[in-house]
């Protein structure tokens, strides 16, 4: 019966003990001696013996050869394992040449520990890749048992994953990966990016599955999954698997942080409505959308009568709560694909369109004043009717239905040819018959407020 080796490891440089928790896990039998520096681990193994050194890369790199040379020769027949960030897993695979048996990319996982304290030394490997048979993929095409991670470590991922951002901000991390698959002969490797909660790929014959957690401020964010051949060296591909992992995931980063910024951008930060900007934005190009399939597109302009005087008597504070309850209760009426903006202090517009598809557009009065359709004028109905029922506690006791609301409807085509035009024909509206009507109304464009109306 053959023993299981009783590990004594020394541990090199991990000051947040985050090695040290995953040593404990992959090798709970075994007797850790953790140390600062690399100069006090040569001093630990001049006087002690262990049955593997894992140290830490960064300070390494300062002068890699010399150090990784002098723990070896100290080290004697022990494994020497090297641990660091991503960005230093190419110095690490160079110090294989100079001594070291293994390395591992941080954070790393107890299972991977266990692999490699299981495994034979890389450094044998790579001192004999050139006289290793080439394996074939079946089909009579031959390659060396590294090629699917040098394959993977050859693809310009800076590159790829900026591009990504740049043409498919929403999508970043999915984009990069088809990129990256576009670039990987298919018979080496085949990338899979999985956001949260979906299932690991479909394994095909003859393939082995290696999969990389993402995880962003401590949550799930998905997972990159690697399928190579069987006869593939898994260690070679996990290391270039966990280092584009780790650039995926700085990916994500900056996609969450353009998102963010794009919503700072295009939303009113007290009513969480879209702004001015976007909604001057949104409103061409709906236009221009409606132009094309041949659907009408119904702008509604609207305000609160005498706002100012809210916000002399009962102060800002109540002036932004009343704003925030009325965009709210916009929002409450509209369809999900209408758009609902706050343009001005008390100003909102609101964006009719049909997202069913194109219509044939119907011919304008020849007699009479155009008329939008009814639709949005029985949502702004809708939403008098709650403003007059909302108990605006703020203004005290007489605050329930004391608002007014006054608005102006435009409908392209049949008031106006383009944006600019549809806003100033429902604004006109707004300023010179709702308002000066005695307000609390809404009115078309072509003079007479609808039947019903003050």
């Amino acid at each position: 019966m053959v023993r299981p080796v009783q590990h004594r490891v020394l541990l090199i440089g991990d000051p947040r003990r985050e090695v040290y928790g995953a040593l404990a896990q992959a090798l709970p039998a075994a007797q850790v001696t953790s140390v600062g520096s690399v100069f006090e681990g040569i001093a630990e193994l001049t006087g002690s013996s262990y049955t593997a050194v894992v140290a830490a890369a960064e300070p390494i790199e300062r002068r890699p050869e010399a150090a990784v040379r002098t723990l070896r020769e100290l080290a004697g027949d022990s494994r020497l394992i090297l641990f660091g960030h991503p960005t230093l897993e190419l110095l690490s695979r160079k110090m294989l040449s100079f001594g070291a048996d293994d390395y591992v990319v941080t954070p790393v996982a107890a299972t991977e520990l266990q692999q490699v304290f299981g495994a034979p030394p890389l450094r044998l490997a790579v001192a004999d890749n050139d006289t290793q048979t080439p394996q074939t993929d079946g089909t009579g095409t031959s390659f060396p048992p590294t090629a699917s991670a040098d394959a993977l470590e050859r693809l310009n991922s800076a590159d790829l994953l900026l591009d990504a951002m740049l043409q498919h901000p929403h999508d970043a991390p999915a984009a990069a990966v088809c990129a990256m698959n576009a670039r990987l002969p298919e018979t080496l490797a085949r990338l899979v990016f999985a956001k949260p909660g979906e299932a690991h790929p479909a394994i095909d014959e003859g393939r082995v599955l290696l999969s990389q957690g993402l995880r962003h401020q401590n949550e799930e964010a998905g997972a990159l999954h690697l399928l190579i051949p069987v006869e593939q060296d898994e260690s070679a591909a996990r290391h270039a698997l966990a280092q584009l992992a780790h650039l995926l995931m700085k990916l994500t980063t900056l996609q969450e942080r353009h998102n963010l910024l794009q919503r700072l951008a295009i939303t009113d930060e007290l009513t969480g409505l879209y702004n001015a900007r976007y909604f001057r934005h949104f409103l061409s190009r709906i236009i221009e959308r409606g132009r094309v399939m041949r659907f009408p597109v119904t702008l509604l302009l609207f305000d609160i009568d005498d706002f100012k005087k809210y916000n002399d008597q009962f102060g800002h504070g109540v002036g932004d709560e009343i704003l925030k309850q009325t965009a709210g209760l916009m929002k409450r009426c509209c369809r999900d694909h209408d758009l609902v903006a706050r343009i001005g202090g008390d100003e909102f517009a609101v964006v009719f369109w049909d997202k069913e598809g194109p219509r044939q557009p119907r011919e304008p009065k020849l007699n009479g004043p155009s008329r939008a359709p009814q639709t949005p004028l029985e949502i702004f109905k809708r939403f008098r009717r709650l403003m007059t029922g909302v108990d605006f506690s703020d203004l005290g006791a007489a605050g329930r239905g004391t608002l007014g609301i006054s608005a102006g409807m435009a409908v392209y085509p049949y008031d106006a040819p383009d944006a600019a035009a549809l806003i100033k024909a429902a604004d006109g509206v707004l300023m010179f018959g709702a308002k000066q009507s005695g307000k609390n109304s809404i009115y078309l464009v072509g003079g007479e407020p609808p039947p019903g109306e003050p």
